[in-house]
């Protein structure tokens, strides 16, 4: 079962898909094309043969009809060669669906992740199956220990805090920084690093908070009213776990919608409001990742659904 740090850092993904992209390039030196539209594609993989595999997330790059890239992007606590080897076939899958380059990286807080960073290759009869991840872990993710640079690049500096917060120098600068950021940003900045650090990380964080940042100030008690909306009674930070369950649920649905919409558009598909108010209020992910599919072929919205009129008898 996925932990809370595996969630948040996906959530962070999810919410910045251009990240993983970027680190392809800075990480990986891998020249990809620029100005692509990018959208959340189904993470089910599935081969002519009914085998299945799921990826954490995959960013389509492109219009549906014409992808000009696709990237998976795994998150893991711990890398093991198991993985690596499940995510060959995954890229392998992903690249007979779409023709197109597949891309595949690796973003992760295990210490031990330099280790992995090789090509992967699986031998099947005359067949050789290579595949070159990226791998983001530590090594690759810079100490930032000055407000300022952490200023010029969030999503760095929560990356720098899930890799290294647990160095004193880091977590005194990222709580700086989110002293000095507009209260909402601050508040939902700390509640992805909280949840992607590890435990001495997050301890640490807690302390500093309390060191540096007065219960008064704007955003923690715009944090700490959130965590109490969601009825908190053991603690801030529990409390702000319990609200963000429902909203990261609801946020998911979201996501999961607006890609729907996105390849709808893409397709030339209009959306009359009673369809676009029963996708965009639908809660299932199962549901919604079944429109997602049916929208990459469909020719008109009813396609979408079972509900859709019945096909005329032929003469």
């Amino acid at each position: 079962m996925p932990s809370p740090r595996h969630d948040a850092l996906l959530r962070l993904i999810r919410d910045h898909l251009d990240l993983p992209i970027r680190l392809l390039r800075e990480v990986g030196g891998i020249t990809l094309p620029t100005g692509a539209p990018l959208w959340v594609g189904p993470g089910d993989l599935r081969d002519r043969i009914s085998r299945e595999m799921h990826a954490d997330t995959v960013v389509f790059a492109g219009p549906p009809q014409d992808r000009w890239f696709s990237t998976i992007v795994e998150v893991e606590t711990e890398m093991s060669e198991q993985k690596l080897r499940q995510t060959v076939e995954a890229a392998e899958m992903l690249r007979l669906e779409t023709r197109k380059p597949v891309y595949v990286i690796f973003i992760t807080p295990d210490p031990c992740a330099a280790r992995f960073n090789q090509s992967v290759e699986i031998h099947s009869g005359c067949l050789t199956i290579i595949m070159r991840p990226v791998i983001v872990g530590p090594d690759r993710i810079p100490v930032l220990t000055d407000p300022e640079q952490m200023a010029a690049d969030l999503l760095t500096a929560a990356l720098s805090v899930m890799a290294h917060g647990h160095l004193p120098k880091v977590a005194e600068a990222f709580v700086k920084l989110l002293d000095g950021l507009p209260d909402d940003d601050a508040a939902s900045l700390f509640g992805y690093t909280i949840d992607m650090a590890p435990p001495q990380a997050r301890q640490l964080l807690e302390e500093t908070v309390t060191i540096y940042i007065p219960e008064h100030s704007p955003w923690a008690q715009n944090l700490y009213r959130k965590g109490e909306e969601a009825g908190r009674e053991e603690g801030w930070e529990k409390g702000w776990k319990e609200g963000q369950k429902e909203g990261d649920a609801r946020g998911r649905a979201m996501e999961k919608a607006a890609s729907v919409f996105t390849v709808l558009r893409f397709r030339g598909i209009a959306i009359p409001p009673d369809r676009h108010t029963q996708i965009a209020t639908c809660t299932d992910l199962d549901l919604l990742e079944v429109w997602l599919r049916r929208a990459l072929e469909a020719t008109h919205i009813d396609d979408l659904f079972d509900d859709g009129p019945e096909p005329e008898p032929r003469s």
